[in-house]
């Protein structure tokens, strides 16, 4: 007598294999996501205060960004020393650390009219000062901005390193 069709063990191993599949399909794309959502931001970041010293530049005047670890806003150094109504501010998804000089909860980027970075702002000893996001995913690509005196690079924080220099590979 032939039978044709399944057995209920056959379903049952069939359906867990499926389970086990998307199971670590899920947690996958979970870390895809968020390695997405912090290499955007800090790209973002990175595009901004490019563009802060192109203008700076171009528009031969003094720009600044103010950063805390959750805005950052564009301001023009001749308008003021406090935020204006002419500043752009970006609320930022993912919270920020920075290295250098400055109080714990405001830093200041300054860039001249000649588009460098203001010296008195950063670490005396490096000379430069690092952003990061999130430092402590290992698998984002790019986590972290060092801002030298003339350039600004992207960069990878080593795991489990803390937001410093010394600890970006810059890409």
């Amino acid at each position: 007598m032939s039978h044709h069709g399944f057995t209920l063990i056959e379903i049952m191993i069939v359906i867990a294999l499926i389970g086990i599949l998307l199971s670590t399909g899920t947690l996958q794309f979970s870390d895809y996501i968020r390695k997405g959502a912090i290499e955007r931001q800090t790209q973002e970041l990175y595009s901004d205060l490019m563009l802060t010293r192109t203008l700076a530049v171009t528009q031969r005047t003094p720009m600044r960004v103010i950063v805390s670890p959750t805005v950052f806003t564009f301001v023009s150094s001749s308008l003021g020393g406090g935020v204006s109504s002419g500043s752009v501010t970006r609320v930022l998804s993912k919270p920020i650390t920075w290295t250098g000089k400055g109080s714990s909860t405001e830093k200041q980027i300054s860039f001249d009219e000649r588009g460098i970075f203001n010296i008195d702002e950063i670490d005396e000893d490096k000379r430069k000062t690092t952003i990061c996001v999130e430092p402590s995913f290992e698998s984002a690509q790019y986590d972290s901005i060092v801002v030298l005196s003339t350039m600004i690079y992207l960069g990878k924080v080593a795991f489990g390193g803390e937001c410093k220099s010394d600890n970006v590979t810059v890409k």
